[in-house]
């Protein structure tokens, strides 16, 4: 979309659009109805604290036409969500501890590593299972710990006396267990964590310098893997994260289920790797600029979600086993799969995105609504989200139609609605309209920094440069562990590079940083010439 020009804004179309982005994916050239170019729209999800958005900096922005598009706020069962909560390391090794949970593990290997954990069944030691190919060899990429460059760039800029006000943990601060890894994450100290992840893995004799050396494969080391990975891929490790993510491939390889291991399991039928890691590797050639391969990945992991929901459904294993189960335990099983269906439909989505195939995604997420299965809170967001996606598309009144509903009273719109309305007066070029919409919704939630955003892109758009750094600023002092997130430092260094002097504001974000921040987010967003 463009963008009336503004005064002091002629020169600037970007500088205030760069957002961390729930479907992580660049959007088409600009369009009269883009508003992904001005907002991030939604409120923070799981994804976004995984999925980094790429940082470009401010004049690379000036340069392009392509931005992040905004966040789809599509369900609250999302593919990682080992951030979220516990679910860090409790939920998924009850999954693999408890017998009657059994259906969770289930995935249906290929027929050649079928082949070989049958051998492995029917005798003392399958002679085939150590041969390399059968063998799964993960190691870690990097060497060492890294670095805290919060902490290096205040000492460099501050001085060292800035030190003493830096209180973030380490790894060595913690306990050596998941329990710590787990402190670090919820503490923002995402490199601290993967420090620690790796020191972990050494114990399974994965550390550095293991890649393609047999070692031997845990449910717990696997979820260790799982945790690092996605800590990786939130910090934009791209190099690190292929090469780590490399050779687990699609966790077909026979170690990576229960039954190449007799003496541990016995017969137990599954997969040792949980679906979220599943999950998590079929997307991450996205992350690296590989989206389509992502796509391939997640069909295939799509088309076995779906046979083993037809197993169910026929009353058998979900492997395809002529095990009968039980009408309660069918019942569950279909619950939880249909769930993971879900889930691996709407990385589709993402992905679909990512390749501009917006006809792709509206498909998948027209075909979610037709579930029985969603509250209405959860159907309303699918259907925000469609209407979202035709403002990308340009189809502003589709979007209206899906969006707007013209029966309820304005004190009765929820902030997902006044969202919406706020974006579709940005689609109309209604600037000062759709700060009004913003505000509304602020003052349901104030807490929530992507309206802050929003109103303070209203303001710029409108040649309100101060208010817009005002409103920035404030946000920050009254919850600086909250608003220091990079997208916002992102705008806000753009907007101090308006005005005629910003490098000491711009110290004073990295001051903050020093003292409310852990070490994940990454220093270069205020471009202090490192």
């Amino acid at each position: 979309m463009h963008s009336n020009t503004k005064p002091g804004m002629a020169d600037k179309p970007d500088c205030s659009m760069k957002q961390t982005s729930d479907i992580a994916s660049e959007v088409i050239k600009e369009k009269e109805a883009d508003i992904s170019r001005y907002f991030e729209n939604g409120s923070r999800t799981i994804f976004d604290e995984i999925v980094p958005s790429k940082k470009n900096d401010f004049s690379e922005v000036q340069r392009s036409t392509m931005s992040r598009i905004p966040d789809f706020e599509l369900m609250s069962d999302r593919s990682n969500e080992f951030l979220k909560s516990s679910t860090l390391f409790d939920n998924e090794l009850l999954d693999h501890s408890a017998s009657n949970d059994m259906h969770r593990d289930i995935w249906i290997p290929s027929e050649k590593t079928r082949k070989v954990l049958r051998s492995i069944a029917t005798s003392a030691m399958g002679s085939n299972s150590l041969e390399r190919e059968n063998l799964t060899m993960p190691g870690l990429a990097i060497q060492g710990d890294m670095p805290d460059l919060i902490k290096s760039t205040a000492i460099r800029y501050l001085g060292e006396a800035e030190n003493i006000h830096r209180n973030v943990r380490t790894s060595s601060d913690v306990t050596q267990d998941e329990r710590g890894l787990r402190n670090l994450i919820q503490a923002g100290c995402y490199k601290a964590a993967i420090n620690l992840s790796g020191k972990l893995l050494a114990v399974y004799a994965q550390g550095y310098g293991k890649i393609n050396q047999p070692s031997k494969h845990t449910p717990h080391s696997l979820q260790l893997w799982y945790t690092r990975l996605a800590l990786l891929t939130k910090l934009n490790q791209v190099d690190v994260l292929e090469n780590e993510s490399k050779p687990f491939g699609n966790l077909d390889k026979p170690d990576m289920y229960f039954t190449f291991y007799p003496d541990l399991y016995g017969t137990r039928p599954g997969s040792m790797a949980s679906f979220s890691f599943r999950l998590l590797l079929a997307e991450i050639p996205s992350y690296c600029g590989r989206p389509k391969e992502a796509l391939d990945n997640l069909y295939k992991v799509l088309a076995t979600v779906n046979q083993i929901i037809t197993n169910f459904n026929d009353g058998y294993s979900g492997d395809g086993s002529r095990i009968t189960v039980n009408a309660v335990e069918q019942e569950d099983a279909i619950r939880l799969w249909k769930g993971r269906r879900s889930r691996v439909l709407m990385s589709i989505t993402n992905c679909a995105v990512g390749i501009k195939n917006y006809v792709l995604a509206v498909d998948i997420l027209e075909k979610l609504c037709d579930s029985p299965d969603w509250s209405p809170e959860q159907l309303e967001a699918l259907k925000s989200s469609i209407g979202r996606l035709h403002l990308f598309l340009g189809d502003v009144a589709t979007a209206e139609r899906l969006l707007i509903n013209e029966n309820k009273q304005n004190s009765s719109l929820t902030v997902r609605e006044w969202m919406d309305r706020g974006l579709l007066a940005v689609a109309h070029n209604s600037f000062q309209e759709a700060y009004k919409y913003f505000q509304e919704a602020a003052m349901l939630d104030p807490n929530n920094i992507a309206l802050i955003n929003n109103m303070a892109v209203c303001l710029l758009y409108t040649g309100q440069l101060k208010e817009a750094v005002h409103l920035y600023e404030s946000a920050i002092t009254k919850n600086p562990a909250r608003s220091l997130q990079e997208s916002i430092l992102l705008n806000l260094r753009s907007a101090y590079e308006l005005l005629t002097h910003c490098e000491q504001p711009k110290l004073q974000l990295l001051s903050q940083l020093n003292r409310y921040k852990g070490d994940a987010i990454d220093i270069q967003c205020l471009k202090l010439g490192l």
